[in-house]
């Protein structure tokens, strides 16, 4: 109709808001299914795609901890034992020589030593590991010392090892042990 106003405060028809109310809902409802889907641990995973269970194989060849919480691969205790060996040198006849030998427990379970002893030249060289023989054992990522002594009883060379067995897998480790006397005044 010419000449006719056209009221601009009209309200538009129910019709002509219909695709933006969709395009509203269709925001909110992905956004709850994103919500949703965090929440429920399968946030960044494509809804309606199967998730792989793993193979009986792989569930068999790894285990988990005790307690399920962290769900990583169980460690059991690993001694890491340094130095792997000893050179005491020239020590006079009646003196002695004391060195270190740490023992790491680089696992994730307490690592128990049973025993540390001495073979070969047992007269002349000996251990004290009373830091490593505690009741239950060295705590994870923790470790203990033990001290051998060289003390020659007589003139001449010496050759012994270090056993030490414990929990862990590679069990029993051993340190090289050697060291010579001198003659008194050189």
């Amino acid at each position: 109709i010419p000449g006719k106003l056209v009221d601009v405060s009209e309200k538009p028809s129910f019709w002509a808001t219909l695709p933006g109310v969709i395009a509203g809902l269709a925001a909110i409802l992905t956004g709850a299914a994103t919500i949703i889907a965090f929440f429920m641990g399968g946030f960044g995973q494509n809804f309606g795609q199967p998730v792989e269970e793993p193979s009986p194989e792989q569930t068999s060849s790894s285990s988990t901890t005790g307690s399920g919480s962290s769900g990583s691969e169980r460690i059991e205790p690993q001694a890491v034992i340094a130095p792997k060996s000893i050179d005491f040198g020239s020590v006079g006849t009646g003196d002695e020589a004391r060195e270190s030998v740490t023992v790491i427990n680089s696992g994730n379970e307490y690592l128990v030593i049973d025993e540390a002893s001495i073979t070969g030249d047992e007269a002349a060289f000996s251990v004290e590991a009373a830091d490593c023989l505690v009741a239950g054992g060295i705590e994870p990522q923790a470790e203990c010392e033990m001290v051998v002594t060289f003390n020659p009883p007589s003139q001449g060379s010496y050759a012994g090892v270090l056993q030490i067995e414990h929990s862990g897998p590679t069990s029993p480790n051993q340190v090289s042990l050697r060291g010579e006397t001198r003659l008194l005044g050189l």
